[in-house]
């Protein structure tokens, strides 16, 4: 490309995207401070060492990715034609960026100033968690809309490398300072832990005050029922977004094994809770590597290929876990099952950015709304995944999952790329 094409393209995108700079900085800073919370809360670490201290039950861990998707998913969609209708979508993302603050605010007094029973501590943090994942999916569904408003698609990726590459760096600086004495395994500080998540996510949204957004025209005001027949209707005549779904059904079957895979190489290896901080380490080691290059890959070549190499990833995990833990020296190659996890939140970026590219702007949340239901289907089979693994032991459940992630993958070939289509 020239440099009149250049300029050209650069004023084309300040005038769709006024402020876009100032708005990019804002996002990175947001994000940075959401991903160094969300290491101190690890789901795949963090949170089954805490829950696995006063309940063995692997239903209950099964609960976890159950709570993580239905919070996530069916507020965005039964938020979708309100967020649709605002003139501007900053007030609501940061109103919600405060609001899964507080869960971990709670949690972490509860656990400071009381000494209750085991049976009460899982109370309290099941319903805590389940209001923290009910703001984090009203939060997403905001973001992602502001997103589609704010950043032209050709930096999106950027920002996701940007921010993950950065947020991962301070997380592993801090993991590697803070967790070994707060994870010890005589007296792990669950409170701080949870007390430093509150206080990186409140910084967060208190950045998110930043954001220079002009007020937009209303979709319009159908009432709910009509809006969401019509974004059903959606699966039915939009071929490629009906195809891009089923990919991510299969996909996120993998989803309700992550609270086990902390739990399998603790049993089957005998890793020990100080030792997580390693696969905390490796976990966002990953993410960080995984970020720069997947977002940079995604904005030259499109969202696409870089969701069909996650999937793969993501289908060849189970697998690795179960050869690792059948070897001599498992115990000091499982954080390699971390680094492959930690490619995740990168997949849940490529998944938002994709349905953005395929949708058109004014039908940003409908879309968002719909895929949201997509990815929570799978979780609600998460309490049966746990039950199963203590029936049948956790290496035919791995074997399952991985094949049907595989499926998922092998559908990427008949979904579009979007960047293309527009380029011709």
């Amino acid at each position: 490309m020239d440099k009149s094409a250049s300029d050209q393209t650069d004023a084309s995108s300040e005038e769709s995207y006024p402020s876009e700079k100032r708005n990019l900085v804002v996002f990175a800073l947001n994000q940075i401070l959401m991903r160094l919370g969300w290491m101190f809360k690890a789901e795949s670490v963090v949170i089954p060492a805490f829950i696995d201290i006063y309940t063995s039950s692997g239903t209950i861990r099964g609960l976890l990715p159950l709570i993580l998707r239905i919070g996530q998913s069916l507020p965005q969609f039964l938020v979708a034609q309100r967020v649709a209708r605002m003139p501007k979508k900053q007030g609501f993302f940061i109103l919600t960026g405060f609001g899964f603050t507080v869960p971990w605010c709670v949690l972490s007094l509860t656990l400071g100033l009381a000494n209750w029973s085991a049976n009460v501590i899982v109370a309290i943090f099941l319903v805590l968690c389940t209001v923290h994942w009910l703001m984090v999916g009203c939060n997403h569904l905001a973001s992602g809309t502001l997103q589609g408003k704010l950043i032209s698609p050709e930096k999106r990726g950027r920002l996701l490398a940007y921010s993950n590459v950065i947020g991962c760096s301070l997380s592993i600086a801090f993991a590697i300072y803070l967790m070994p004495r707060w994870l010890s395994e005589s007296d792990p500080r669950y409170a701080v832990i949870f007390g430093v998540t509150a206080g990186a996510f409140g910084i967060a949204a208190f950045i998110s005050f930043g954001f220079k957004e002009l007020p937009s025209q209303p979709e319009g005001t159908a009432p709910f029922f009509k809006f969401l027949g019509d974004a059903l209707l959606l699966l039915r005549y939009d071929r490629n977004f009906r195809r891009f779904a089923l990919v991510i059904l299969l996909f996120y079957s993998i989803w309700p094994l992550f609270p086990h895979y902390a739990v399998f190489g603790k049993r089957t290896l005998g890793l020990a809770s100080s030792g997580f901080v390693t696969l905390i380490v490796a976990q966002n080691v990953s993410n960080a590597v995984g970020a720069g290059i997947m977002g940079n890959i995604a904005d030259r070549s499109g969202n696409r290929s870089v969701l069909r190499l996650l999937i793969l990833i993501s289908a060849f995990t189970p697998l690795l876990a179960v050869a690792i833990s059948r070897m001599p020296s498992g115990a000091q190659l499982y954080w390699i099952i971390f680094a492959l996890i930690g490619f995740t939140p990168v997949s849940a970026r490529i998944v938002t950015n994709y349905t953005l590219e395929i949708a058109p702007q004014e039908k940003h949340p409908q879309y968002l709304g719909v895929m949201s239901l997509f990815q929570a289907i799978p979780l609600f089979v998460s309490p049966l995944v746990g039950a199963l693994i203590e029936q049948f032991a956790f290496e035919p459940v791995f074997f399952a999952c991985s094949a049907l992630v595989a499926l998922g993958f092998l559908l990427t070939f008949r979904i579009a790329e979007p960047r293309f289509n527009q380029g011709s």
